[in-house]
């Protein structure tokens, strides 16, 4: 295959991309059930707040769950899962616990495990298991 025809593909496929990207944008969840697991090393409760769906704070104790049921619609434009994270001695955190562009497999529910050095997402595939983490905001 020569050069050119190669990067005309390789130009076809970014196109091809390109023209998807703003249905992806459009895209609008209806209904989303987020959980969030406290699992902060010595023992801390972690204070969670999401100020887009509610103005409490939530406190965790350890190694136990919150849960939030969102019907309110997500759209690009307004996140609802920003939320802070804060802990005794530790510093105040941020993170999009859900972004309608990429959270695709989000459904029926996110799982979220907080450390201390960021989040983490678990994810339930067939036999297997795995979590993914992040570094904070």
């Amino acid at each position: 295959m020569s050069s050119f025809a190669r990067g005309r593909s390789v130009t076809m496929v970014r196109v091809f991309m390109f023209l998807l990207l703003p249905a992806k944008k459009a895209m609008v969840v209806n209904q989303l059930h987020i959980v969030v697991r406290n699992g902060l090393e010595g023992n801390f409760d972690l204070t969670v707040s999401c100020n887009n769906i509610e103005p409490a704070h939530r406190l965790i104790h350890p190694d136990l769950v919150f849960e939030w049921i969102y019907t309110g619609g997500v759209s690009p434009n307004k996140p609802p899962f920003l939320c802070s994270f804060q802990w005794k001695g530790g510093p105040f955190h941020s993170f999009n616990l859900f972004d309608p562009l990429w959270e695709f497999d989000c459904y029926p529910t996110c799982h979220w495990y907080i450390k201390q050095t960021g989040p983490c997402r678990w994810y339930y595939g067939g036999n297997r298991s795995a979590y993914f983490c992040s570094k904070w905001n």
